[in-house]
């Protein structure tokens, strides 16, 4: 029996162990948020729940990212201190930092396992193999080393058959994960190394998936991959982002669909002939930019340029005149003079960017760009000092748009709602808060008129029609 008095049967029907408990902690991207639903909904199968009520943890299964310098020592802390406040569970360490270094993980108190990103997707039966004391729920037990299940990414196998998702825990929108890997070679990134080539999930599984969200009551769907333009291009079917957008379009039902993070160099026609009346699409991007510099992003091997950005977004327009823009942005890659800097902030004016996401730039081991000279490089004092540049510029973007908007209509998704207050985002992502007389649930879509701006909360302030 389990703590509700339910009884763990195996797959032959056989009584086995109580039921145990698990928690997840995601840290990066948001393919890795869709692969922490993908293990949630599959625990039950081998006697692990989420956790609930007063339990305590079992296991704690740590989805690490491993993007900068800085998302790995925030993995290291993190799991530093969920061994510390819960010594009686075992620790699964996965994802991208697991990848790239398994025994650093491994030599970490209360770790039991560490997954590569291939073999994320069979945490469970990897779990199912240990010995029974390895995650055993007592305070002063003594475990065995930790197991390390790491291959090498290039041989990282094909997921055939992936599990339908039902819902995303404590989430108003579904995301639903097209491709995995890249295969571009951005001299300062890592990714491809520890993710592998980009492979692209069956049109058929996506239209089953998004049908599974509409029977779930989802009104907003985010396409999500980690090189998420480079969908299609490995399969015999033809069908790229463009065409899959369009059949998308078909199958959505009343849900809104939203391109998460895309490449620059991705917008080819099919993609903006996608954005046609009637489909769907939120009229917002969030452009993978990283510098509006040309040579620098020559230096990065982005493989386009200034003009290349300007055309596309124009071209967007034309067709969709209120999209709004979000965008990725390296502070101090190296050779980055000041010059370079101005140069992208003058892109982002030119191409009138709201929402912008600043990295400082962080040395990757065994990039073509960690090789760079240290005579070429900025220093960290002034890299600071220009990724606040950037975060001060894009303060005042919210404001200029809110101010635009005044007397517009939003459809705003809500994302919480408490004493009759609700908060949610537009179509074009703008942060909205509007008054409703009774409590209105998360997920729902609501038409809202633009009153005002709270500069304080950073919110625009609307009035539900």
């Amino acid at each position: 029996m389990d703590g509700r008095g339910k009884q763990i049967l195996d797959v032959a029907g056989h009584s086995t162990s109580p039921a145990r408990y698990f928690m997840v902690v995601t840290m990066g991207c948001r393919v890795n948020q869709v692969e922490t639903e993908r293990l949630s909904h599959s625990g039950a199968r081998y006697g692990y729940f989420p956790l609930q009520g007063d339990h305590s943890p079992d296991l704690l299964i740590i989805n690490t990212c491993s993007v900068t310098s800085e998302s790995d020592r925030q993995a290291r802390q993190l799991i530093r201190r969920l061994a510390r406040e819960h010594p009686q569970a075992g620790l699964v360490v996965t994802g991208c930092y697991a990848q790239a270094d398994a025994a650093g993980l491994a030599a970490l108190d209360g770790v039991v396992l560490v997954l590569g990103n291939g073999e994320k997707e069979r945490l469970w039966q990897y779990l199912a193999q240990l010995p029974q004391s390895a995650t055993a729920a007592q305070k002063d037990v003594v475990r065995a080393p930790a197991q390390v299940h790491v291959a090498a990414i290039a041989e990282r196998p094909q997921q055939d058959e992936i599990a339908l998702v039902d819902h995303f825990a404590e989430r108003s929108r579904a995301f639903l994960q097209v491709q995995d890997g890249c295969d571009r070679r951005c001299t300062f990134c890592t990714i491809p190394a520890l993710r592998g080539a980009s492979r692209s999930f069956a049109p058929e599984y996506l239209l089953a998936q998004v049908a599974r969200f509409r029977e779930h009551g989802y009104r907003e769907i985010v396409l999500t991959g980690i090189n998420l333009g480079s969908y299609g291009r490995d399969l015999s079917s033809g069908i790229g982002l463009g065409q899959l957008l369009t059949l998308l379009a078909k199958e959505r039902g009343e849900s809104r669909l939203r391109l998460s993070s895309i490449d620059p160099l991705d917008l080819d026609e099919s993609v903006l002939a996608a954005f046609a009346e009637g489909s769907g699409l939120c009229p917002y991007l969030h452009l993978s930019l990283q510098s509006g510099d040309e040579r620098i992003l020559k230096r990065m091997g982005r493989g386009y340029g200034r003009a290349w950005v300007i055309d596309r977004v124009a071209r967007l327009r034309e067709r969709v005149p209120d999209l709004l823009l979000g965008a990725d942005l390296i502070a101090g890659f190296p050779t980055e003079s000041s010059a370079a800097h101005q140069q992208s902030l003058a892109l982002l004016e030119e191409i009138d960017v709201t929402f912008l996401h600043v990295f400082r730039y962080s040395d990757r081991p065994g990039t073509p760009a960690s090789a760079i000279p240290g005579r070429f490089r900025v220093a960290e004092r002034e890299i600071k000092r220009r990724a606040e540049s950037l975060r001060q510029w894009a303060a005042g973007r919210l404001p200029l748009q809110a101010q635009k908007r005044l007397g517009c209509r939003e459809e705003v998704l809500v994302e919480q709602c408490s004493e009759g207050i609700a908060r949610g985002k537009s179509a074009g992502f703008l942060p909205v808060r509007f008054r409703v007389a009774e409590n209105v649930h998360n997920g729902a879509l609501y038409k809202v008129m633009v009153r005002g701006y709270d500069a304080e909360r950073q919110e625009i302030i609307g009035e539900m029609l």
